[in-house]
């Protein structure tokens, strides 16, 4: 794991920490009735609870080996307990007895501030147009009542999901993390304009690049396999037209053609070489034909892809001179008010 990533933002890790979680408390629930009474049952899933709780921002390799060691030690002790092996009974009983009394506790609930809960609501209402389907007059008896508008908003503001994040840049002072502007990094990625704000790169940026050069890459690969196969078409269709004169079917029928419609070969009209029907269409265009078409349109994706790279890559440069200037036009002012002060 990177140095810079925390544990508790490692998926690999959190899903092994979920899963056990998961599995200590349904062996829990299993035990049997006649060896564990229900408060002990329920002061033993608080434990499991609060011990994962306490972990939940541990770092420490160590500990964290230590800690995973712990609890697959506890899933077979309690898998034993289940099946009536042994003592395991017993040994559950005394290590709960032992344990202090704030981790036998219930854990608190995580509440949130009511403003935060305000803004959250805000930020997930409705859509205009799921809204405006649903009409006064035969109100849902789950709806909530209707809410006033935000204080932060006008009523000529627009949806800010369909806003273009280029069209919000920059970003006033104050609203910057830190209270510090950072003028962002164009940069070329395999021909994929990317903007780097800071270090490191995030992952989802890394796999999002690496698919679109994947993606690029098969483009690259399926049009010169075409290429390749260009070559073959043609002795394709020089062979299929050494046939088509041969079976005389350039007049539609032929002197050779016997009973049932069919020359001396066997072979009718508008039939092929194993069972294909062939038309006069297909046999015009040819192999070549496909293949040359077939490759017109990865070429046609390929162009279009660098056209949309070149539009985004536009963009992302005039964010990069907007932040620039912003950048001077705060320094200036700075400087000017440093000086007034003196």
């Amino acid at each position: 794991m990177p140095p810079y990533h925390t544990p508790r933002t490692s998926t690999p890790h959190r899903l092994a920490a979920l899963a056990l979680f998961r599995a200590l408390l349904l062996a829990s629930r299993t035990l049997p009735p006649a060896s564990i009474s229900p408060p002990q049952r329920n002061d033993l899933q608080n434990l499991i609870r609060n011990r994962f709780k306490q972990a939940r921002h541990e770092q420490s390799t160590r500990r964290l080996r230590l800690a995973f060691e712990a609890g697959y030690e506890g899933i077979d002790l309690l898998d034993a307990a289940v099946a009536g092996k042994g003592g395991s009974q017993g040994y559950i009983l005394e290590l709960l007895a032992r344990a202090p009394a704030r981790v036998k506790q219930a854990p608190p609930l995580t509440t949130l501030d009511l403003e935060i809960v305000k803004e959250l609501k805000w930020n997930l209402r409705v859509r205009p147009e799921e809204a405006s389907s649903q009409t006064a007059s035969s109100p849902s008896p789950f709806s909530s009542p209707p809410q006033s508008p935000h204080p932060n908003t006008t009523p000529t503001t627009t949806n800010t999901a369909k806003t273009s994040p280029f069209a919000r840049r920059p970003l006033p002072l104050s609203e910057l993390t830190g209270g510090k502007r950072l003028i962002p990094v164009l940069y070329n990625a395999q021909g994929i304009p990317v903007l780097r704000f800071s270090k490191p790169q995030p992952a989802a940026l890394s796999g999002y690049i690496n698919h679109r050069v994947e993606v690029k890459q098969k483009r690259h690969d399926t049009r010169h396999r075409l290429a390749e196969e260009l070559v073959v078409a043609g002795w394709e269709d020089e062979w299929e037209g050494i046939l088509s004169r041969y079976m005389g079917e350039r007049e539609g029928v032929d002197e050779g053609v016997g009973e049932w419609g069919r020359d001396q070969d066997g072979i009718g009209e508008g039939e092929g070489i194993g069972g294909r029907r062939v038309g006069s269409a297909e046999r015009e265009r040819g192999w070549v034909y496909e293949v040359l078409r077939a490759r017109e349109e990865v070429e046609e994706k390929l162009n279009e892809e660098g056209r949309r790279n070149g539009v985004m890559a536009g963009k992302m440069q005039g964010l990069v001179d907007r932040e620039r200037e912003m950048a001077a036009r705060e320094r200036r002012e700075g400087e000017r008010e440093s000086m007034g002060s003196e």
